[in-house]
């Protein structure tokens, strides 16, 4: 378990250093165009998270997840070096390829083969290192980059080899049993198991509505008086939530996920609720560190019982199919934000998010029903 957290923590402190540094760097050639497919860049990915997951399904995981890490470091030295020779257009096909190569870097896949016991435990440690280390990997960054451009790359790079040296310790972990063909039988799976389906289809519903608020984020912040260094307060708190969310999720038991999931429904229905009257900067920040909490639980449950039903040698393209689908959810969530943020005004969005995630909790609670699920084999 200490070698997967610590592969997932040096690889996701290197993706925020460089995220960071190209940001800045996108945002000195004074194009905002250039930003917005930075971002759509992201959301774009998880579309290839099919194939990537198809990858992890037809070779040694171990291995995939060593080529990621090396064509990463040696791509981001390559950035750094090039930084002031190259336009940005070929900087954000460098800058996408980079983003293809850290989706070889799921080490989650890993986890029911090498922590079959505690899941709930190792994917919440997993989620929680991520984060701190994003906490960490975006300012570190943007320090670095004011220093010298170049320097984001070169830590991201170096930070890779380390994370090498770690992975090199895995044993080999090739997929169990027939992989059954094809890009989208993961997807096929998602939907042809009921049980899944139908928790697949809260989850989802889930990523949908918390864009929302979180897209709208940074002017509520102003509207609410907080002013820019309350906003980056507020981004924190929710990492530092989901940190939180990612050490309790050990002491939970989803025998029956439908309890599980419409409480951390509630949670979210009452946190987006709360932040409608605009509260005193403490406690909006801890709303947001609630609404972080409860998404990393969410996540953690989600995985878990993926993991517990799927097959072995259906769990890279699973993830994928997921991580698709999710991306997919957050994108037209953050559209339908902007639309409506300027129809109904930001109080309209919160609320029709509020009143979301309770009929959320009623969905989770009845269409989950009240079966019971055992633990992972």
């Amino acid at each position: 378990m200490f070698l997967l957290a610590t592969i997932l923590f040096l690889a996701s402190c290197a993706g925020g250093a460089v995220g960071a540094a190209a940001s800045l760097y996108l945002a000195r050639l004074d194009n905002p165009f250039y930003l917005g497919l930075q971002h759509a860049i992201g959301w774009g990915a998880s579309v290839l998270a099919l194939f990537t997951g198809y990858l992890l399904d037809r070779t040694d995981r171990k291995k995939a997840l060593t080529f990621g890490l090396l064509s990463g470091s040696l791509l981001r030295f390559l950035l750094g070096t090039s930084l002031g020779l190259i336009g940005p257009w070929t900087f954000l096909g460098l800058y996408l390829v980079d983003n293809i190569l850290e989706l070889l870097l799921e080490v989650r896949v890993l986890v029911p083969r090498l922590v079959p016991q505690e899941r709930e435990k190792a994917h919440g440690h997993l989620y929680t290192a991520s984060l701190l280390a994003d906490l960490l990997g975006a300012p570190l960054g943007a320090f670095l980059f004011v220093q010298n451009p170049s320097w984001p790359f070169f830590l991201g790079g170096a930070l890779g080899f380390v994370a090498l040296h770690f992975a090199a310790r895995l044993p080999p972990i090739p997929p169990l049993g027939k992989a059954p063909p094809g890009v989208l039988a993961g997807l096929r799976w998602l939907y042809q198991e009921a049980f899944f389906r139908r928790l697949a289809g809260t989850v989802l519903g889930a990523s949908f509505l918390r864009v929302m608020p979180f897209a709208l984020l940074p002017l509520w912040s102003l509207q609410a008086g907080y002013g820019p260094v309350g906003f980056g307060l507020l981004s924190t708190a929710f990492s530092l939530g989901g940190a939180l969310g990612g050490l309790l999720a050990g002491k939970i038991k989803a025998k029956r996920p439908q309890r599980v999931l419409s409480l951390l429904f509630l949670m979210d229905a009452g946190a987006i609720v709360g932040l409608l009257f605009k509260p005193p900067l403490p406690l909006g920040l801890l709303l947001v560190a609630l609404l972080g909490t409860s998404a990393i639980l969410l996540g953690v449950q989600e995985v878990v019982l993926r993991q517990a039903l799927a097959p072995d040698a259906l769990l890279g393209r699973t993830g994928g199919g997921m991580r698709f689908l999710a991306g997919m959810a957050g994108l037209w969530g953050a559209l339908l934000a902007g639309i409506l943020g300027r129809e109904v005004g930001l109080e309209g969005v919160y609320l029709g998010v509020g009143l979301g995630f309770l009929l959320l909790a009623l969905a989770a609670w009845t269409l989950l029903g009240r079966r019971e699920v055992g633990g992972p084999p």
